[in-house]
């Protein structure tokens, strides 16, 4: 399948758009191009490995009204399928006395064996351009916001410190060898005044899938790119849903108003960094942003407290609370549960490569019976189904043992293959449980290897009963995290371990259920082969409850004084609720509600036997209310009675 590309899971801001454009007044001394040009074998350097043209990608920048500048940067974002081919060159005005400068040299360290440049070139920056690892910034990804990654060139921007700016500024790009393409898609070039300071922010999470409850770093860098010291206060309000916890590192974040003060007169080239423990209290996707809020510097290419998102003094986090890694239990014992479980060859295997609505596949097989104590389940999967594609050598749907989830030894499970040419494309399993309108009390399984390589797995899955949608619980794994009722690939999973492992989890009674398998997307375009296999379900029984009532009127006599039905004593109403013994589960939410004869005044109203509940809605009636005049409706809900329970609702009340 090639190479594994690293994709970014959260994407943010713009380009900008338009050619050789004066950036906004807080970028007043930032000149930006934005064309889109092809580099390849049309733009080959001199002397280039192969055969093609001669020629550069060549933009020029008209820059005026700029008096000396204390130092120049250069921002650059091109993609490229190896990056490591590129020469980027910059040449100044005429007449400064500075010659053309090798910004980024062919790489032939092999660290070209990645993707694309989305970076900030600057003699101050903390890591070299290609040193040879891709820990050095990359690969890189041409949508994010300009410009994600800072790094020293090659050459020296510092040869330019100094001289008058004004003039035609040339950049040219090539090709050092045929064969690998690419488009140059932005540069800005990036002038400090002398009095001022470059101020930029970074900020990571510890993990962007935090287990909800549990503690998260959030480490944030503030840098000065020069060429003054600066003192600055920098805005990090936590959202609601994130809370405090502890600060370590440089200078003091207040958690009341969520500002951050560095230490003073952070110098030239220096930074700050400051570790904020935070808590991601539920299971929701959650955005941290950070931004400098004050400076005694004017910044070149930044304003501070402008609320901006999209400049380099800015710094954005995503993190998404996660559920517990543990898979919940059923609602049944394991005695009860009953398991469907896939097969190679026979009843509970499935037909090579047959999909689509008009080819449901029934287990047991449609007209013949149901064995005792277990439910018929139908799959149809529908969707983009000519772009399913072959397991091991043969057409999906089929039931194999090559993803094996970890289990040992292998088990067969459904092989689901696909090649999506769009992202938008997706496959959906439908599966109808049991008999409509009952189903079953819970259910579980397993699909395995949902991860990301050159695609990002994305599961979405739904279920009800009766038409009504149920809640569902997904268990991730290390290969994918869960946000919302979706599990996603974010990491790379052998298929033979647990570690692309989705366990889904329904709790309440269902009748069906499906699940969408697409693309996150941030994959792009046309995402690579991919893979997913749908392992065993194991199912709890629907129970019953077997519910009667009987209401009875007597006279409430409990000293046994043998009064009789007349004006002045009290009568005696039961409801008895009764649970069989034969249920095979409790009432749930037992409503019972009556209305007194308009002959009787209210006195009160208990309740026996029952698990919660309470009376209300309306409220009960007042002590000595008149049924005739107000009517008194006694109600009383919520409350359970347990198989072979008996339950009563008592109301006692005056003859009139």
């Amino acid at each position: 399948m090639g190479l594994l590309k690293r994709l970014s899971i959260f994407k943010s801001a713009c380009l900008a758009t338009g050619l050789f454009a004066l950036a906004s007044t807080a970028q007043a001394q930032s000149f930006v191009d934005t064309a889109t040009i092809a580099i390849g074998d049309a733009t080959l350097c001199p002397g280039a490995t192969g055969t093609g043209t001669t020629a550069n990608v060549s933009r020029t920048f008209n820059v005026t009204g700029l008096s000396a500048v204390s130092d120049v940067n250069l921002g650059l974002i091109a993609d490229h399928s190896w990056r490591g081919d590129m020469r980027v060159t910059l040449t100044p005005p005429a007449g400064t006395g500075v010659g053309p400068i090798v910004l980024i040299n062919e790489d032939t360290s092999n660290a070209g064996n990645v993707d694309n440049y989305n970076i900030e070139l600057d003699d101050e920056g903390p890591i070299d351009v290609n040193t040879g690892t891709t820990d050095s910034g990359g690969p890189h990804d041409v949508n994010d916001a300009p410009y994600v990654w800072r790094v020293r060139p090659d050459g020296n921007l510092d040869n330019f410190d100094g001289i008058n700016p004004n003039g035609t500024w040339t950049l040219d790009i090539c090709d050092d060898f045929q064969g690998q393409s690419g488009v140059y898609r932005r540069s800005e070039l990036i002038f400090q005044a002398a009095n001022a300071a470059d101020l930029s922010l970074a900020m990571t999470a510890g993990t962007n899938f935090p287990e909800a409850g549990t503690i998260v770093p959030l480490t944030v860098t503030l840098t000065n790119g020069g060429a003054l010291s600066a003192t600055s206060t920098v805005s990090i309000p936590l959202p609601a849903g994130v809370t405090y916890d502890a600060q370590s590192g440089d200078g003091t974040y207040d958690d009341a108003t969520g500002i951050w003060t560095p230490p003073a007169n952070i110098a030239d080239g220096a930074s700050a960094t400051i570790i904020l423990d935070v808590i991601v209290t539920t299971q929701t996707s959650y955005t941290i942003e950070a931004e400098v809020l004050t400076s005694n510097r004017p910044d070149p290419d930044s304003t501070p407290g402008n609320s901006s998102t999209t400049e380099d003094d800015d710094a954005t986090v995503t993190v998404i609370g996660q559920s517990s890694p543990i898979k919940p239990s059923l609602t049944c014992s394991m005695t009860d549960q009953f398991v469907f479980e896939w097969a190679a060859t026979g009843t509970n295997s499935w037909p090579t490569g047959v999909s689509g609505a008009a080819n449901p596949q029934s287990y047991p097989p449609t007209g013949t019976a149901v064995p005792a104590g277990e439910e018929r389940l139908v799959f149809t999967l529908t969707g983009d189904t000519a772009r399913l594609g072959a397991s091991a050598g043969t057409n999906t749907p089929v039931v194999q043992s090559n993803v094996t989830g970890g289990i040992s030894p292998a088990d067969p499970s459904l092989h689901i293959a696909v090649d999506y040419a769009l992202q938008s494309q997706s496959l959906t399993m439908a599966i109808d449980v049991g008999e409509p309108g009952v189903g079953v009390d819970s259910l579980q399984f397993s699909i395995f290897d949902v991860d990301l390589g050159g695609w990002i797995d994305r599961i979405t899955v739904t279920g009800s009963l009766d038409g009504t949608n149920q809640p569902v619980t997904l268990t991730r794994s290390g290969a994918n995290f869960i946000s919302g009722n979706a599990a996603i690939g974010n990491v790379t999973a052998d298929n033979t371990t647990a570690n692309g492992n989705v366990d889904v989890t329904f709790l309440n009674p269902i009748d069906s259920l499906q699940f969408v398998y697409d693309n996150h997307p941030d994959v792009g375009t046309n995402p690579a082969f991919q893979i997913i296999s749908v392992h065993d379900f194991a199912m709890c029984p629907r129970t019953a409850a077997e519910l009667s009532a009987v209401k009875t009127v007597e006279v409430n006599d409990p000293g046994g004084l043998g009064l009789y039905m007349t004006p002045g004593n009290e009568v005696l109403y039961k409801i008895t609720a009764t649970n069989a013994a034969t249920a095979t589960a409790s009432a749930q939410d037992v409503d019972i509600q009556d209305t007194l004869p308009p002959n009787l005044k209210f006195i009160s109203a208990s309740t026996t036997g029952f698990t919660g509940g309470s009376f209300g809605t309306p409220d009960l009636p007042a002590t000595n209310q008149d049924c005739g005049v107000t009517p008194c409706v006694v109600r009383f809900s919520g409350g359970d009675v347990p198989i072979g329970g008996v339950a009563e609702v008592i109301v006692i009340a005056e003859i009139k």
